[in-house]
């Protein structure tokens, strides 16, 4: 299996494996909350694979945390640069 490559994933997954492991949440125990399959979590936290957003929300949902993007230690000007993502303008403004 290919290990995630992309770097917000990765400090995505590591900012919910420090939440799990300073709570003491079991990763089975919170694969049976979230209703999903242990393997997907197990994956995750390992950064196995890019799961599906609507399957970090259940993970996330399930531990009671609440992912807020700025609390995470995390250069996503760096991220977009390297990404070239650009800032979408919109087509109403005038100049």
């Amino acid at each position: 299996m290919n290990n995630i490559e992309d770097t917000f994933c990765i400090a995505v997954a590591d900012y919910i494996r420090e939440y799990l492991k300073d709570n003491n949440i079991d990763l089975a125990d919170l694969a049976a909350a979230a209703n999903i399959d242990r393997k997907q979590v197990y994956r995750l936290i390992n950064k196995e694979n890019v799961p599906l957003l609507s399957t970090v929300v259940k993970i996330a949902l399930a531990a009671g945390l609440k992912i807020n993007i700025s609390d995470m230690e995390f250069d996503f000007s760096e991220y977009k640069k390297k990404n070239n993502i650009l800032n979408a303008v919109s087509k109403n403004k005038k100049d």
